[in-house]
């Protein structure tokens, strides 16, 4: 019996060996990969193709990319391939998958067909490495064992090992057979009534106990403190739309609340202009510049890669250069929680108090706001003043208190920084030394800013390249970043630059220099001058159904 067992165990144990029987390595051995037998390595024309592999018809090449991107730049790259083979009348399988290079890394791709055949496109980073992997004519959970074998040549894949399942057993007597008791408890589950006693007796006899009276009993008290809870809020409200003050004494000014369908039909408006807007805000275009040229020096650069985190105090702007060199910016906006908080908190109470009006409990409000000692007449009278005194804190700090656009460098050194004045933006940098000037001109709608040196000369000016959207965003917001301001650069009305928005994210964008204005001036500044503007003119988010 012995040799038989030997065998079929090393029939199981090849099994995994069969499956990928080949180990490869590409060029510069950074990264190592699995493929099945029969697959054997080819060559490229193209450089960048550090190892292709073949197998009848069928290929797949790793070609190193030229930085270390992280995942968000992955997903961007299989972006611009999927809009690519798109635009080139390619069926797509699906949207952009990922797959898990065991643990460590994800690889992002997508599958299209390509003449009869399924094609892969992915990008990953291993080994501080970025690498595009094209391939064909494989089925795509053999690309996907593919991509999941990428690791470092030597190193050894370790498995997720299994969880363990803890068992008690417990001994009655010495002579009895190894009986054992086990319990079972529903994961993440607080409730008794998922417990149950498996009790094995003898080999191959299992018997199960479930209570069910503790469930019962649990199940019939949370009922109770429910109906209670109810009950006590029906009552209280009913109590405070009959009950007046002892006195009977009316609030100073009588108030009713606005009729329901009035918010309803307002709310019906704003959701079909926002669609409207939407449309609107799909026709407008990038601009397209020049390609820079094939050796780049290294004081270019453009672009900025900005990602900003906005919170209720401050907005944080990460931005990483054609170097990968990192610098921050902030901007204050102290104000805002309690100006925006004070007008949505205002707009919720009234949309609230029809609401209970609509269901006859209207006089709910006044009554509970009459309950207040010395003031309740009054506060019956105006409940808009919980809301008044806030906005009127926040309209305080945002005339008093300036706010300054600061840029530092990764060892957090300041580098530039813009003060706003009475007309203007003062950019000074890091010494404190005046460099130039943002001037605001145009309308209301036509806006601009120059970008003036301390000669009193114009170098550039950063304007709307949308304007029309304008007075979109400001009655329906952002829209989820569907509607946002788009800013191009221009020196002597002729097109230096713009911002790049990233339509994955209203958070990310990117700033643009065509090579040919590289001198146009201190990339610094540049950088100062727009992230200052669009922190001035920071798009409004409203609640959205985008």
């Amino acid at each position: 019996m012995k040799k038989p067992i030997f065998i079929c165990a090393a029939f199981f144990l090849a099994l995994p060996l069969c499956a990928f029987a080949g180990e490869f390595k590409d060029k510069g051995e950074i990264i190592a990969v699995d493929f099945p037998s029969g697959w054997v390595t080819g060559k490229s024309d193209d450089p960048a193709v550090t190892l292709r592999l073949e197998k009848g018809k069928s290929f797949i090449e790793f070609s190193r990319q030229d930085s270390e991107l992280g995942d968000y730049y992955l997903k961007a790259r299989v972006k611009e391939q999927v809009e690519s083979l798109r635009s080139k009348g390619n069926t797509l399988s699906g949207d952009i998958k990922s797959a898990s290079l065991h643990g460590v890394s994800s690889a992002y791709y997508t599958s299209y067909d390509s003449m009869g055949a399924e094609a892969y496109m992915a990008f990953f980073t291993y080994n501080g490495v970025s690498y595009a992997v094209s391939g064909r004519g494989m089925e795509e959970s053999g690309f996907r064992g593919v991509l999941s074998s990428v690791r470092k040549p030597g190193e050894k894949i370790e498995m997720p090992k299994p969880k363990k399942i803890k068992v008690s057993r417990q001994k009655k007597e010495k002579d009895d057979d190894d009986e054992f008791q086990v319990q079972i408890f529903k994961d993440g589950s607080a409730d008794v009534s998922t417990s149950a006693v498996v009790v094995a007796a003898a080999p191959g006899v299992i018997s199960l106990e479930a209570s069910t009276e503790t469930a019962a009993g649990v199940g019939a008290s949370t009922q109770s403190v429910a109906a209670a809870a109810g009950e006590a809020a029906h009552n209280f409200f009913s109590d405070l739309a009959k009950k007046q003050d002892a006195d009977g004494s009316p609030p100073y000014i009588p108030r009713e609340p606005l009729a329901f369908s009035f918010w309803g039909t307002l709310i019906g408006l704003w959701v079909a202009g926002s669609f409207a807007a939407r449309g609107v805000a799909a026709s407008y275009s990038n601009p397209k510049l020049p390609p820079p040229p094939t050796d780049v020096p290294p004081d270019f650069f453009f672009p900025f890669v900005v990602s900003k985190v906005a919170t209720f105090k401050e907005v944080t702007y990460n931005v990483i250069t054609r170097q990968r060199q990192l610098l921050l910016a902030s901007f204050p906006y102290e104000h805002e929680l309690y100006l925006a908080g004070s007008v949505y908190g205002c707009v919720f109470f009234h949309v609230a108090w029809s609401f209970l009006a609509f269901t006859g409990r209207g006089d709910a409000v006044v009554n509970a706001l009459m309950k207040f000692p010395l003031l309740g007449r009054a506060f019956a009278s105006l409940p808009e003043i919980f809301f008044i005194l806030p906005f009127i804190a926040g309209a305080f700090m945002y005339l008093t208190k300036k706010r300054v656009l600061q840029i530092y460098d990764a060892q957090s050194t300041l580098v530039m920084e813009v003060t706003p004045e009475v007309a203007y933006g003062l950019i000074r940098d890091g010494a404190g030394k005046e460099v130039a000037r943002l001037v605001r001109k145009g309308s209301a709608v036509d806006r601009c800013w120059e970008f003036v040196d301390t000669d009193n000369l114009v170098i550039f000016n950063i304007r709307d390249d949308f304007p029309k959207g304008y007075l979109l965003r400001k009655l329906f917001g952002n829209l989820g970043g569907a509607l946002r301001s788009h800013y191009g650069i221009f020196a002597q009305d002729r097109r230096a630059g713009y911002v790049f928005l990233d339509p994955s994210s209203s958070n990310r964008f990117q700033i643009h220099l065509d090579y040919a204005f590289s001198r146009l001036g201190h990339p610094a500044q540049i950088l100062a001058a727009v992230l200052y503007v669009t922190s001035m003119e920071k798009d409004p988010i409203y609640p959205s159904p985008f």
